[in-house]
């Protein structure tokens, strides 16, 4: 990717992707709703879908945690 700082910088501030990035944070306060729910289940399949909306959790943590210098 051919990316400048100033072109980062600028995408960080828009408009579009600060909507983009709440709703990743809605997300996240779902899945943050819903791990412990499955685990306390107990049941092997909820245990799995639990591990896989916390895998989910935190790639949008990652996401959202970005910088340019990731990139």
């Amino acid at each position: 990717m051919n990316i400048s700082q100033e072109d980062w910088d600028r995408w960080k501030v828009d408009a579009v992707t600060k909507e983009w990035f709440k709703l990743f944070r809605e997300r996240q306060k779902r899945y943050e709703v819903l791990v412990p729910a499955l685990i306390a289940t107990g049941t092997e399949d909820s245990i799995g879908q639990a591990r896989v909306a916390s895998g989910r959790h935190q790639e949008l943590e990652d996401l959202i945690n970005t910088e340019f210098k990731d990139m």
